[in-house]
């Protein structure tokens, strides 16, 4: 998957959906329970391919499973997301194009076996979706002319009619489903406490760490209302008093680091480049000051050491700063 990719939505939902779990817990939730029933989730695992074509990527994002069926033969789920905020009618056209493409990768040479695809919309635009879940339904044709036509329905899952006690899953999933629920909402930063708050349930404090900057520069980039005070503000209700203020500081990084994605968009690849030593730079200095408060002052050595260190290691020994017992802790390779 790029580093980088443009659209904050399909950022943020290709790198949920992407975790193996989020998927299965998504899938075990929102496909009808008959269909269900029919799949072995535990195969389920990720397709690298992307089906939707380049100049439409503005307005869907797309993920393809494969999974065993319990009676061991092949087959896929495939989950559109519609980030217009006005519902498009051909979504279900569009879906039938993507489909005949994965049929078409999936049938090898000699193979004469179709696999079954379950197509799945999800979508989170500003009104109810009003075009049905079939694509006889989105061309509108007479009843008469049916027969000649391809026909197929698809699971819609549908976030501005779902009330938030119907958003259904473990924590992550949750928070996830109500952040692209209410990404659009001028009263997002009041909702904020509220969803981040879920994140106590995850318990183990590095992972919780991992999904706060996943959510922190999907806010940064595609939450128009949303500053960082009101960040820090959802942070500090939120989350546990002892982490706040820590939590807070590198919430306030990620905050700024999506800023500037967001601002870098559209910019020529070398310009890009130069802005990005200069974040790594900021980065560095960020993570110096968070050691010094929790362990003092810092060695030559080891400045020199993050101050050469590449953005994963920083943001690395970043999310270690919560739970490591030493500086050498944070500092391991």
């Amino acid at each position: 998957m790029p580093s980088e990719i443009g659209n904050p939505h399909d950022r943020f939902f290709k790198e949920v959906w992407s975790r193996r779990a989020v998927g299965r817990d998504f899938l075990r939730h929102y496909l009808p329970a008959e269909v269900v029933a029919l799949l072995d989730l535990r195969s389920l695992a990720l397709a690298k391919e992307s089906f939707v074509d380049e100049q439409l990527r503005e307005h869907y994002s797309d993920l393809l499973y494969r999974v065993r069926l319990k009676d061991g033969s092949a087959g896929f789920v495939y989950v559109l997301l519609e980030h217009k905020r006005t519902p498009e009618r051909l979504t279900a056209f569009q879906l039938l194009r993507y489909l005949v493409r994965i049929w078409e990768q999936a049938l090898a040479p000699g193979k004469q076996h179709i696999p079954p695809i379950i197509p799945l919309v999800v979508y989170h635009g500003d009104k109810p979706w009003p075009h049905g879940q079939s694509l006889h339904e989105a061309l509108r044709i007479p009843s008469e002319l049916g027969l000649y036509t391809p026909q197929f329905h698809y699971v819609l899952c549908d976030l501005t009619e779902l009330g938030e006690a119907d958003i259904r899953g473990a924590v992550w999933l949750r928070v996830a489903l109500l952040l692209m629920k209410y990404i659009g909402d001028p009263a997002l930063a009041e909702r904020l406490p509220g969803i981040l708050g879920l994140l106590r349930e995850l318990g183990h404090k590095r992972t919780a760490l991992g999904y706060l900057e996943t959510l922190l520069r999907y806010l940064a980039m595609a939450a128009e209302t949303v500053t960082e005070d009101d960040l820090r503000r959802a942070i500090g209700v939120a989350l546990p008093q002892r982490e706040t203020r820590l939590m807070a500081t590198l919430a306030q990084r990620w905050f700024e680091q999506g800023r500037q994605e967001g601002r870098q968009e559209g910019q020529q690849e070398g310009r890009q480049e130069g802005r990005q030593e200069g974040r790594q730079e900021g980065e560095a200095l960020v993570l110096l000051r968070l050691l010094e408060r929790r362990f003092g002052p810092l060695s030559d050595h080891q400045r020199r050491q993050i101050r050469e260190a590449d953005a994963d290691t920083l943001l690395a020994w970043s999310e270690r700063v919560l739970t490591a017992s030493s500086l050498e802790e944070v500092l391991q390779r």
